[in-house]
């Protein structure tokens, strides 16, 4: 049984038909965290991959990866079955085992229930549809747990029900259980992880996003709150000892300063789904290293998204984020200028554009990433495969992979280095990994690999969706 809310981890994470990431690159740019097909491997610099690594099971909560400073290791997310409620106890917090047990009081009457009314209701949902969100998962999970106790019982009252023979089915099948989320350091020897130490352990409340410091200790991440309707930003040390919350109901858009000690984050000013979006800073890391008591966020600007809000800091302490050039009050339904590339200044004390030429960006600005001196911008269309470099003080665009009929990016690029960018395009006339380096030759890193690991990475579209990409200019070097 599955509640509304998980409708919003689907967004945060960018599922479904927009370039997502797949590729994360370590600090030294020597081997990278790829995702390619079913599997998560570690490849080289020069497209040689391990083994997949055995990391658990992964779903689509692996949407994220954040290498250790070292590059000893990484933090990522993971999903695991724990098959009985006995061996929840000491993974997931304390409340999480009582909000659940207090439900279970609940799960008999509500079958007994549901079962007397025969067909005048449809499915077990039905009767708990007045829950909100949060309650439902519990439910859900005290129903099992219920299973658990008195199996006979209550699958005699599960097969009174519509499809509750499935529901009983599943209880009963091998492999199935408590499913629950991990996020952990994975220390890596070689191309063999030697060890997974979780950092937080969920059945209701997953955590998101993981993004290590560049300075010290810490990871920042995105957490549902208990409602299941928002996001809250949290940090915790890298041994576990320490976890607070920064800020509630934030957007999916955070980025740590250079000096690693303060969070810059997206918020919408309205409620869920806002375009209209503020850019807070707050400090959040003591100069020793450890956790601040998060103060009141200092405002840096208003922005107006129309795709999903991206925040990046440069290295510089500069702030990048996308927005409409609006001014309120406007006359109409809404702003109808092309969307920008802007940066705040180090100090919050300005806010300029990044100078690009009209029709040099895409309308649907939301997938780029600044490379790691802060200098550039990869940018790709999520409505066809073209993809471009900007240079962030000139607004200098290049198209480095150009459109093709009918293909439309699924797969975010990312920097190997300061100068070198890895992507996904068509080689030979099917989706592979290239990289692109200032001058050079672009090179295809999955030559060697089977065509059905990067098959994902772009999209074919039908005949009737075909579109021209606004980036894709016939002079590539403009």
């Amino acid at each position: 049984m599955k509640t509304r809310h998980f409708i919003l981890l689907l967004v945060l994470m960018l599922t479904g038909c927009l370039p997502e990431e797949r590729v994360w690159w370590s600090p030294q740019g020597d081997v990278a965290v790829v995702a390619s097909g079913d599997m998560v491997q570690l490849v080289t610099a020069d497209g040689h991959s391990s083994r997949p690594l055995n990391l658990g099971r992964w779903d689509e909560l692996f949407k994220s990866v954040s290498w250790l400073r070292d590059g000893s290791g990484f933090v990522a997310q993971r999903t695991r079955v724990v098959a009985k409620w006995d061996e929840l106890r000491g993974l997931i917090p304390a409340e999480e085992i009582r909000s659940v047990e207090m439900m279970l009081p609940l799960v008999i009457p509500l079958l007994e229930t549901a079962a007397s009314l025969g067909d005048q209701a449809k499915t077990l949902e039905d009767m708990i549809s007045g829950l909100s969100e949060s309650q439902m998962k519990r439910f859900a999970h005290a129903m099992r747990r219920k299973f658990e106790q008195e199996p006979e019982r209550v699958e005699k009252l599960l097969l009174a029900l519509p499809k509750g023979g499935e529901l009983a089915e599943s209880f009963k099948k091998s492999g199935t259980g408590y499913e629950i989320s991990e996020q952990c350091v994975f220390k890596l020897d070689g191309e063999v992880v030697t060890e997974a130490k979780p950092l937080t352990c969920s059945l209701l409340r997953p955590a998101l996003m993981p993004h290590v410091s560049p300075r010290h200790d810490a990871l920042a991440f995105l957490r549902l709150d208990a409602d299941g309707k928002s996001v809250a930003l949290e940090i915790i040390t890298l041994d576990g000892g320490a976890e607070q919350t920064v800020a509630r109901q934030v957007s999916g858009a955070f980025d740590w300063t250079p000096d690693g000690r303060a969070l810059v984050f997206m918020a919408p000013l309205g409620g869920e789904g806002e375009k209209l979006q503020s850019i807070h800073r707050i400090n959040v890391i003591e100069e020793n290293g450890s956790l601040a008591k998060p103060g009141k966020p200092v405002t840096l600007a208003t922005a107006i998204t129309l795709n999903r809000p991206v925040v990046q800091v440069l290295a510089d302490g500069r702030v990048l984020f996308a927005s409409q050039p609006v001014t309120l009050p406007a006359t109409g339904t809404g702003p109808e200028l092309a969307p920008r590339l802007y940066v705040i200044a180090a100090d919050g004390s300005a806010v300029a554009p990044i100078p690009t030429a009209p029709g040099d960006l895409p309308v649907n600005l939301g997938f780029f990433i600044a490379s790691p001196d802060g200098k550039h911008i990869a940018v790709v269309e999520s409505e066809t495969d073209a993809v471009a470099v900007v240079e962030i003080d000139t607004g200098k665009t290049q198209i480095i992979s150009p459109p093709h009929p009918r293909w439309q990016c699924r797969t975010m690029p990312a920097w190997k280095s300061a100068t070198e960018l890895t992507f996904a395009a068509l080689h030979d006339g099917a989706p592979a990994w290239m990289l692109w380096s200032e001058g050079k030759p672009l090179r295809c890193i999955s030559e060697s690999w089977p065509k059905s690991s990067t098959a994902k990475w772009l999209e074919q579209k039908s005949d009737s969706a075909t579109s021209q990409s606004p980036i894709a200019k016939p002079d590539p070097t403009r």
